[in-house]
């Protein structure tokens, strides 16, 4: 069964001429001009006597201090899409649907965000992290959704809707809440039609004659006796967001507040496409100092695993700003994802524990990364060689895997087969590795350590590093020293007949 939530923006235009957070905004005299004449006001100015149709001397004498903008419905038509590339983290099917108005088909994403209330509470919250104040329609159909919304019709507990209650919902409504009736309210009042359900009992030929196909088709859409086709909006194949800032600021928490909007457009991008980031770039552009302009702030944020947690996502960006000072006051702010993967979603646990997860291991270590720099986090990364000091190197935790090296060189105690076709275990390594071979006495032919070294295995022969500087040919034992401690010992290969040198080279724990 189709289940729809609309989501109406009454002070669209308002929030994109102050630029404001919505609370300020509604406490604002901002008026919105459209020809010459108000198209919005805020309640303010409304609270003042401004109307919508009012001319601009008329609004002056009412309210002096008023704040005049111009409508930009080009930045309104941003905003729109901005707010259903967001919503489509709660399912494929959205589109813009005017004036001021984004519809969202839920039905098959009621069990996953937790029945229609839940997800009805967070639809809401996505429009108020980016900044808009939204009334909310639900309905079995998206046109009956977009009028309730619009008539801000209240839907507090909402229930699953069905076809059977359309009727009672949709007739209480004035038919100046649809828009196909606009050019039509004065004869419609004439003739005494001031609602839906009055409008729907006309005769519909007659309605047709008068008013042509268009009026009666909208209302037998938005009753479910016509099927709909709404325009569905598709997300960009590249995310990049841009956020120009109310004002100047050094204030980290603003940046923070802008950054909340971004990541939220991001989540439903990555929702479209099944994708998580593994690096995204956070750009600062600042004003022009004089006539010299500053080159922007950029942050590169790499994740050692990928990501679509928007919370996560923010933390890292926090850090990232606490840890570098800003050298300007910033004007605007721009995402970029430069890295995506295929998103896997982490299965549950029946009963979990915090801490264990292992994706809590890799956010805390990304958390640490961003915080010290990726210098100062390093893992360590196998390669394929067998001499024992090449054969891992040092990563910055977040950067890539290098490509695998190949593996020259032969090493007598790895890979062995059994005569049953088994493969044996490879020999065994300390759990410490100097960072240099250290030189071992040599007395009656046996090496010594604070004593004679008692040999317990091996030779393993390792002869690699033909192919650079740096070749080995080493046969490598386990020792014992006169305390019990077992060493990981090796003896050079005699050359034109020199003896034979002795090297500790790791410790066993």
């Amino acid at each position: 069964m189709a289940c729809w939530i609309a989501l109406h923006l009454p002070y669209l235009a308002l929030e994109v001429a102050s630029a404001l957070t919505p609370a300020d905004a509604l406490t604002d005299t901002t008026v919105v001009l459209a020809q010459s004449r108000v198209w919005q006001a805020s309640e303010v100015a409304q609270a003042a006597g401004v109307q919508p149709g009012m001319r601009r001397g008329g609004v002056l004498a009412l309210l002096p201090l008023a704040r005049f903008h111009d409508r930009d419905e080009a930045a309104e038509t941003v905003a729109l899409e901005a707010l259903a590339l967001a919503l489509l983290r709660f399912g494929p099917d959205v589109a813009i649907a005017s004036p001021q108005s984004v519809l969202i088909d839920v039905a098959p994403s009621l069990r996953l965000f937790g029945g229609l209330a839940s997800l009805a509470a967070q639809v809401r919250e996505s429009a108020e992290a980016l900044g808009h104040r939204a009334s909310l329609g639900i309905a079995a159909t998206a046109s009956a959704a977009v009028l309730l919304a619009r008539a801000g019709v209240p839907c507090e507990h909402p229930l699953p809707p069905t076809p059977m209650a359309l009727p009672p919902s949709l007739d209480p409504l004035s038919v100046a809440w649809l828009p196909e009736a606009q050019p039509w309210l004065d004869w419609l009042a004439q003739i005494g039609c001031a609602t839906l359900g009055e409008l729907r009992a006309l005769p519909a030929a007659g309605v047709r004659r008068r008013c042509g196909a268009e009026l009666p088709a909208a209302l037998s859409r938005a009753y479910g006796q016509m099927p709909e086709a709404p325009a569905w909006y598709r997300a960009p194949p590249h995310f990049e967001a841009v956020l120009p800032l109310p004002s100047l600021t050094h204030d980290v928490d603003v940046l923070l507040f802008g950054l909340r909007r971004l990541l939220a457009q991001l989540t439903g991008w990555l929702a479209a496409g099944q994708l998580a980031t593994r690096a995204l770039t956070l750009v600062l552009e600042h004003e022009p100092l004089g006539r010299q302009t500053l080159a922007p702030t950029r942050f590169d944020i790499r994740l050692a695993e990928a990501s679509a947690a928007p919370a996560h996502l923010l933390s890292l960006c926090k850090e990232r700003l606490a840890r570098s000072p800003l050298v300007a006051p910033v004007l605007t702010l721009r995402l970029d994802v430069t890295q995506t993967a295929h998103h896997v979603p982490q299965s549950g646990s029946l009963l979990p524990e915090p801490g264990r997860a292992r994706q809590d291991f890799v956010q805390l270590m990304e958390r640490v990364a961003a915080r010290l720099g990726d210098a100062s986090v390093r893992r360590l990364q196998v390669r394929g060689d067998h001499r024992p000091e090449a054969a891992f190197v040092s990563l910055p935790y977040g950067a890539p895997d290098s490509p695998a090296h190949a593996s020259h060189g032969t090493a007598s105690g790895a890979g062995r087969h059994l005569p049953d076709g088994g493969e044996c275990l490879p020999p065994p390594r300390p759990a410490w590795l100097l960072e240099a071979p250290q030189r071992l006495g040599v007395r009656q032919e046996r090496p010594w350590r604070q004593g004679p070294l008692q040999l317990v295995s091996g030779p393993e022969r390792i002869e690699a590093g033909w192919w650079e500087p740096g070749t080995v040919t080493r046969d490598y034992f386990i020792a014992a020293d006169t305390t019990g401690a077992l060493l990981w010992v090796f003896r050079e290969r005699p050359v034109n007949g020199a003896d034979a040198a002795w090297y500790l080279h790791g410790l066993f724990g």
